[in-house]
Order: structure tokens, then sequence, then C-alpha cells
């Protein structure tokens, strides 16, 4: 849906950014299983989880076998239990990729962008669908975006931010290093607006690359182009058909290499070289590089163009902007390869959505509504001396610390954990006991072979046979693995079963630094597991030996050979299922449950409850903040000469407040209204005249409800609503004839008078104009009790008339959708918000949260729910 603001549009999301982080989410996921179904052994990962069982399997490290940050991820899949899983794997890390994106539109209350954000929004899941559930190596960087976009943006926030990029580096890839060095000078450029347009943003790039390169060179002793070499293995993967020309420029080193480090990062950008290639594949990623760089150089160069809402709002823009920007001058350093490029950009794809996002919204912002040209102008700006203050439709806080938000709702919503926990405890245990019953009993076997040397005459010969024999373990565990060893297993036990099930039955490893290999057996009965843990430790001892003796001169080797360490004894109690650990796991998993709930509940609720949710929505100060008492309950009216009270406290705090909402040009004629009845504008207007009163100023009430009016009721006393404000519009009274005195001095009543067919014609008329004008000369101030803004127009068409206006919302009741819809059509009318006033707060509630404002002439005693817009579902 599309919105035109000002002669430009805008883009409305069709969602709340649950929903759509959802959808999205779901589009990732579809798309990963989709893609990991396409992939062989060879590549993918289904490659990296074959590299990862190996590792897992091995007696050697991971940088012993030149396989470097697999020994990470190596230990990060074995933790997850999902190291033999790859299909499992690929789901986990589709649904993590999938998690950042829908953590960043949470955090910037969907996509309101326009077209560029919304076409970035629906690329980046297929992409995350692809690649993060096709290759592991992005999964842990995904782990570590996921901490940024959560993380709040203040100076602790960016501490743990950059926390979070050395831990990367120390764990996993050096070059975090680097880009946790470029991602602080890209912040202070940023911070400092030195990057304001495209060419500099460009600019900064290519000097930021050169810097790389000098620092890679001093650092490493080698150039840039050296450094590229060893990161990505061999010089065959320089000369792929998808790589960027290893050298460019041919010029001495390190200037080549420095020279070649920076056109390539500028390359990734504007990817022209891609056009000349014959694949199709690597000229649609040359586009999509095209379409997400130069996306991202313009959300930077343009992200000091506009005012912001808030310093918090920069902050994560920046963020957004400068992670993808130093990951950018990094790239060019180490990766010539566009596909892998692209694949190891896909973690921080999710910031690029929100970092375009927050631009295009702020630039398509106006910096205030612009009134039709049939609407009527406020009252104020035909006054002389009077200048009019536009209401400003804020953008929604982007700043906001999410996890915060989170751990807030589980807070609020605790009773839903309880649930959880019980039902975790006793169903989730249940359920737990049940699948364990249902669940194959399964029992394991060990048996223990030693890997050893013989013959060694000094402690020299000792020496290296023991470490022959631990480089030896790994090839043993191999051979263990193959159907060569089962079929022997199979013969030995004289087995009525496949050599395939017998493989799955086997299962060899060994420890790291150690000549000792386990041979695991696994079946459904304890002495078969025993028999054939047996066999297969004795049935590999006689291969080694045969296979050694067939390859040695004269029959005779000198090769570690293996000897039975531990035979295998039947095993008293199965390995699976466990029991206890399923019955844990179910109650966890409920418990989770209950946190989820707790969760959704507070994202998809809408209700008010602080005044920091008022803010987001209404570019205004609350001005106050009104529990009760019983005096509320009961009479609605305060008395000011009595004791003083909280409520009394509250109303003399508001009355200070409205003084210096603004001292040049103090408002004479207040409106008071709120989005639908309930939500405490009589009660407010009519306290706020008493407290004015009480003051000694004179003030002028009017019942300006002409549909249900109250006003009469509230102050009792002799007044008369016969004759009132309906009277004077009709022409059938004079304004000093209709106002009544009270007992309080200093202040005037015009009541409602009796309730016309056609309220919101005279509310609208210039005599109602040019009767406020006369109350307004008369008294202090003049006080409107409007009707609610939301069932029909007429407390837009008194707002509009009157100097400003102050908007009641109720704690607990009134929603953020409500409150937008109220500010909106406020804002249709160019009325001017004076500020809010947050009612009924749980303080003291009494009897005041059951009391009834009841609307029943015109249009009922509630509204119906407003559309919901951008931002309502924190």
């Amino acid at each position: 849906m599309t919105t035109r603001v000002n002669g430009r549009s805008m883009t409305e999301p069709a969602a709340s950014p649950l929903v759509l982080s959802v959808v999205l989410g779901f589009v990732a996921v579809a798309v990963g299983l989709l893609a990991r179904r396409t992939l062989d052994g060879s590549r993918g990962f289904g490659g990296d989880a074959a590299t990862i069982s190996s590792i897992m399997h091995s007696p050697f490290s991971a940088s012993d076998l030149g396989l470097g940050s697999y020994s990470v991820i190596a230990d990060f899949y074995q933790w997850l239990g999902l190291a033999d899983a790859p299909t499992t794997a690929s789901v986990f890390g589709a649904v993590l990729g999938a998690a950042v994106l829908g953590c960043v539109l949470i955090r910037i209350h969907g996509i309101n962008g326009g077209t560029l954000p919304l076409l970035l929004a629906l690329l980046v899941p297929v992409l995350v669908g692809v690649y993060e559930a096709a290759y592991a190596k992005e999964v842990l960087i995904s782990l570590g975006m996921l901490v940024v976009v959560l993380l709040p943006v203040n100076w602790f926030g960016e501490l743990l931010v950059l926390t979070t990029l050395v831990v990367l580096g120390a764990e996993f890839r050096t070059y975090w290093f680097i880009v946790a060095v470029v991602y602080v000078v890209l912040r202070i450029c940023l911070v400092r607006g030195m990057l304001r347009t495209p060419g500099r943003v460009v600019g900064a790039v290519a000097v930021l690359g050169v810097l790389t390169g000098i620092a890679v060179w001093i650092g490493t002793g080698n150039p840039a182009d050296a450094f590229r070499y060893e990161v990505n293995d061999t010089a065959a993967r320089q000369n792929d058909t998808g790589s960027l020309i290893t050298r460019y420029i041919d010029l001495p080193e390190p200037v080549g290499g420095i020279v070649n480090t920076t056109l390539t990062s500028l390359l990734f950008i504007a990817p022209l070289p891609m056009l000349l290639k014959a694949s199709p594949y690597y000229l649609v990623i040359g586009i999509l590089f095209a379409v997400l760089w130069i996306s991202l150089v313009r959300a930077a160069a343009r992200s000091r163009e506009v005012t912001t809402t808030g310093p918090t709002d920069d902050r994560l823009l920046h963020r957004f902007v400068a992670l993808p920007l130093a990951f950018l001058v990094v790239q060019g350093l180490f990766e010539p390869d566009w596909g892998s490029a692209l694949r190891h950009l896909t973690p921080l794809l999710p910031l690029l959505v929100g970092a375009v996002d927050l631009v295009a919204r702020r630039s398509t912002d106006p910096p205030g509504p612009v009134a039709p040209s049939d609407t009527l102008t406020p009252r104020s700006a035909s006054r002389p001396g009077k200048t009019t203050m536009t209401t400003q439709t804020p953008t929604p806080s982007a700043g906001r610390n999410v996890l915060a938000t989170y751990l807030g709702h589980l807070r609020r919503w605790w009773w839903f954990l309880v649930i959880g926990l019980v039902i975790g405890l006793v169903i989730g245990g249940l359920l737990g006991w049940g699948a364990s019953a249902l669940m194959a009993t399964k029992y394991t076997a060990t048996a223990q072979l030693y890997v050893g040397t013989a013959g060694a005459t000094s402690s020299s010969d000792a020496y290296n046979g023991a470490m022959l024999s631990q480089k030896q373990v790994g090839s043993y565990v191999e051979m263990a693995k193959s159907p060569t060893l089962a079929n022997r297993v199979i013969d030995d036990l004289d087995l009525d079963k496949s050599t395939g099930d017998v493989q799955g039955m086997i299962t060899p490893a060994a420890r790291k630094d150690t000549v000792i290999i386990e041979m695991h057996a696994v079946s459904g009965n304890a002495d078969l597991s025993r028999d054939v843990a047996n066999s297969a430790a004795t049935q590999l001892k006689d291969m080694v030996r045969d296979l050694n003796q067939q390859t040695a001169p004269n029959g005779r080797s000198t090769a570690p050979q293996l000897a039975v360490l531990t035979e295998a004894t039947s095993p008293s109690s199965p390995s699976s299922p466990n029991t206890r650990q399923n019955v844990m796991a179910g109650a966890v998993l409920c418990l989770v449950l209950g946190a989820l709930a707790a969760v959704v509940r507070g994202l998809t609720d809408r209700r008010i409850t602080t005044t920091e949710r008022i803010r987001e929505i209404i570019d205004a100060p609350v001005v106050g903040t009104v529990s009760t008492t019983e005096a509320l309950a009961e009479k609605h009216t305060l008395d000011f000469a009595a004791a003083p009270v909280a409520a009394t406290e509250q109303f003399r705090e508001l009355r200070t407040n409205l003084r210096f909402l603004d001292v040049a040009n103090p408002p004479t004629v207040i409106a008071v209204t709120g989005g639908v009845a309930g939500e405490g504008k009589s009660t407010i207007a009519a306290n706020l005249a008493l407290a004015l009163a009480d003051d000694g100023e004179s003030v002028c009430l009017v019942d300006a409800d002409l549909r249900d009016p109250s006003v009469a009721d509230y102050l009792s006393g002799n007044l008369q609503s016969a004759v009132g404000l309906s009277t004077a519009l009709a022409g059938d009274a004079d304004i000093d004839d209709i106002i009544q005195q009270t007992a309080t001095p200093g202040l005037g009543v015009v009541t409602s008078g009796t309730v016309p067919p056609n309220p919101a014609e005279l509310l609208g008329s210039r005599r109602f104009r040019d009767l406020l004008t006369e109350l307004g000369e008369k008294f202090d101030h003049v006080i409107l009790d409007a009707s609610p803004s939301l069932p029909v127009t007429d407390g837009a068409l008194v707002a509009s008339a009157a100097d400003g206006v102050l908007l009641t919302v109720r704690h607990n009741s009134t929603t953020t959708d409500r409150l937008t819809s109220t500010e909106g059509n406020l804002s249709a009318v160019n009325s001017r918000i004076l500020g809010t006033v947050f009612t009924l707060v749980p303080e003291a509630r009494g009897k005041y949260g059951a009391s009834k404002y009841g609307y029943g002439y015109g249009y009922g005693a509630t509204a119906p729910s407003a559309t919901s817009t951008a931002g309502d579902t924190h």
C-alpha cells in the first residue's frame, strides 16, 4: 500500500513488524530447505558437514589438518549436537539468519521507507535461505550479528559491539579484527558528518582500502595480494572464472597489492567486470552486488540529510551503515570471488535492510502535517502576535534496546512463565516420559584398541614410534568406517544383516593426542552390541596386520600395529532413550514456550502502559500523569481548598507544566479531548479549570461535548444545562447570558445547552470561533471539554478552533494504533497538540478504573479499532 506525503510516495507495511518478520523468516527457511535438497555432498553445507564430522572424529586438531577456522565451527556444532546432522544444521542456519532479519524489522518497526527497502526486504530472505542453509561458516557470523542488532545504542552497547567483533576475530577469523578497526573509523566519520555525498563514501572506502593494505603489509611483512593468496588457500582459487583478476595493475610491491585491494573494494560497489563474464550465475551475482552496495553507499551519504527524532535513531542508523561498509573494505582485502563474497556478506544483509529503510523513511517524512486546502485554520494562527506550532508525526524510535524490551515483556507477563513451568513439570515431563517409552531401546558397547610400534632400542626410537602411532590413528579410524570391516564382522558373527546396517552400528573414534581407538557398537540388544564391538576391534586389528604385511618388503612391517586394550562387556542399561534427559527437555521446552508466549503477548499488546510509548507516537511532551482518589471515583472533581492529596498535587503539576509549554506564546483557549470515551477527558478538563481558578486566575470551563455533556453533572451545584453553548451557537442567546458562576471564585462555566441535531455543523461554524475569541478576551483561560476525536469529527473541530489541545491517554486501555489515529485526525485539521495527560495510572486506581463514561447519543461507548500502523508492535 502506497500513500502520498508532500508529493512523495511512501510504502506502508501490510502487517505489523512481528508478522512481517515471521512471514519473511518462513520464506528464508523454506528457501533454505529447497536449496539444501539441491546441493550435493561436494559443495555447500554438505561439504562443510563432512569436514566438521572429520574434525570431530579425528585425533588431530583442525589446524593440524589445515582446516583453520573450522575448529571453532566444529566445536560449535558439536555443542549443538548437529555435527552429524547436516539437514538439521541447515535448517538451524536458515532460522538463525531469518532471526537476524526479524530482529532488524522489529527494531526499525517494519518496512516503511519505499520501494527499495521493500525490494531488499524481499530479496534478503532468499539469499539468507540459500547461503545460511548451504554453508556452516556464515552461521557463526549470523550469531554475532544477532547480538549486534539486539544491543543498545548507548556507549556501553557500542563497546559490546566491538567486543563481539573482537570475539569473532579471536575465535573465528582474524579479519574481524580489521573490521572492528574500520568500523570505529567509519562511525567517527558518520557522527562528524564527513560522509555527506556518495562520492565521499566511495572515497572513504578507497582511503580505508589503502590504509588497510598498508596495515597488512606492515603487520605481516607481505603485500596485500600475498595475504589474499593465504586466506584463499591456493592460487587456483584466484584464477576461477568467477573471481576478480588477481592483479589489475602490475606495480612493485607492496604498492601493487595495496592498489589491487582498493580496486577490489570499489569493484564490489560497481562490479563492471561481471558484465564481461559469460556465466549467467556470476552476472546475477554482479547485479546483486551493485544493488546491495550502491544502496548502502547512498544510505551512508543520506544518513545526515534530515533531522531525526533523537540521537538514538542516528546511532542505530550509523551502526547499520558502518558495519557492512567496514566489511566491504575488508572484503576487498581477502576475498577476490564475487560468489564467495556475497556468501560472506549474507549475515550482514539484514543490517543493510535496516539502514536503507531508516534513511528512506526519514527522507519521506514531512517536517510537519500539511493541512488540506479545505481544512480550518487554527484559531491561534489568526490572532495577532500568535504563531502556530504544528505537530510533527514522529518516526518511531528505532534505537530502543529491544533486548530490554523483551525482558520487560517477560517481567510484565511473568505468569506465562509460571504456567509454562507448571505445564513443563507436569505435562512436559509426562510427554518426555511417554516419548522415551515409545522410542526404541538402544544399547552401546565399547571396545578399545591400542596403537603401538615394537622394536624400539632407544628413547629416540620410542619417541619416534609414539609420534608415528599418533599419526596412524586417523588412518585406522577411517579404515574402521569402511564396508570391508563391516563385511568381516558379518562373516565373523554370522549376522543376518546388510553391510550398511552393520556400518551404521559401528562408530569408531579416537581422542586427540592419544593412541587409543574406541569401537562403539549400538543396537537394540545388549549382547549383540557387545559382540559387534569386540568383533569390530578384532577384525580391525587383523585388517591392519594383513595390510601392513602386504605392503611391507619380505612381509615384515615396522608400521604401528593394533592390540585389543579393553574388551566390550554387555551394557547393563540402555544408552537411548535417556528418560531423565527427555523429561527435562520436555519441561524446558514448555518453559521456553511460556517465555515465547509472554514475549509474543507483549509484542502484540498495543495497550499503552508507559509514558515512553506515548512519546514515540506523539511529538509533544507528557505534561501530566493523573491517578485517582475516592473523590474522583465518586464525584469526578477535587476540592483544591481541602487538605492536599496525591491527585490534587498532580493537577497542580499539570497546571504548572501547562504554563511553561510556550512562555512566549501561551495558549489561552485549550481543548481537552481523547480518542474514545472513557479516557478521562471530562475529568481532566473540569479539574484543570478548578486548579487554574484555585491559583487566582479567571477561568471559563466550556462543555463543548454537544452529544453527551457531563460538565454540569461533574461540577453539580446549581448549574443549568437548558441554556448553554448550543443556545448561543443557534443565535438564541448572547455570550454573557450563558456564562454561569460557580462557588469557586474565578471559575465560570458554559454548559452544553440542549443537545442539538447537528453538533458538528455548530462547532465548525464561524460563530463558534467568534464565541471563543470573546471568551478569550474575558478570561485568562478557556478550557474546552471536547468530544472524543475518533467516533465523530466534533473533537477535531473543537481542537482546530482552540489555541491548543491536551490529549488524554488512559493507562492500559488506550492502544498505540488508537493514539496514532487520534493524532492523525488532529493533525489533519492542523491542531496544535500542546501535550498529553496520562490518566488512570495504576498507583491508585481505586474505583476509578470501573467508572463509566457512557456516550449513548450519536457514537456509542467505544469507537471502532483504528487500522494499525508501523511501529505499533512494541
